[in-house]
């Protein structure tokens, strides 16, 4: 019997509240946001706060958003067996993939769980992907074929959660369609 041990949860699923959340995001957006590069990074997408010091979600009421978050949480944790009650976010921001557009492998650091909701996208404009924590897989023949990354397509209302600590990217978006998401930061209370 083959046991994987040692897995790294990543919920993805659909928000109820789509309708709603989609003319609450789209509306904040066309209202509230400029989008600029991050200078450290050339052009390699645009964002809303290039300092990551912002929670744009609390700064601009989001609270339809902010209420489906809280669902979805709770989901996620629970299924890691974890009793999640005091938390906050730490910081949010809005993406902007343009024709060309990428986002290059990083980690959120310090963040307890990060995500990712696809408010404008047509599927194929940039999909995530998430490198395997284990660099080891790469060092036995045996295991080399295992895959190495895990790939997400966009989809608009699809919520993805995951450790902040998971290296993760997007792929160079090919398509002259603007892919538009919100990603967040969750810091636990100790």
């Amino acid at each position: 019997m083959l046991q994987p041990i040692f897995c790294t949860p990543i919920y993805c699923d659909k928000i109820d509240n789509f309708n709603k959340i989609q003319e609450e995001l789209i509306d904040c957006v066309s209202k509230n946001i400029e989008f600029k590069y991050k200078n450290e990074w050339n052009e390699t997408h645009l964002i809303s706060d290039s300092t990551f010091n912002n929670d744009c979600i609390g700064q601009y009421n989001l609270i339809n958003f902010y209420d489906e978050l809280k669902v979805h949480l709770k989901k996620y944790c629970s299924s890691i067996n974890y009793n999640l009650n005091n938390y906050k976010i730490s910081s949010s921001w809005f993406s902007l993939f343009n024709q060309g557009n990428y986002g290059h492998l990083h980690s959120h650091g310090f963040s307890d769980i990060s995500g990712v909701y696809y408010l404008k996208t047509n599927g194929n404009d940039g999909n995530i992907y998430f490198e395997t924590p284990n660099p080891f897989l790469d060092s036995s023949i045996c295991y080399r074929e295992l895959s190495n990354t895990v790939v997400h397509k966009p989809i608009e209302g699809k919520l993805i959660l995951f450790p902040g600590w998971l290296k993760h990217g997007i792929s160079k978006n090919m398509t002259d369609n603007e892919r538009v998401s919100l990603s967040f930061n969750i810091l636990v209370e100790r």
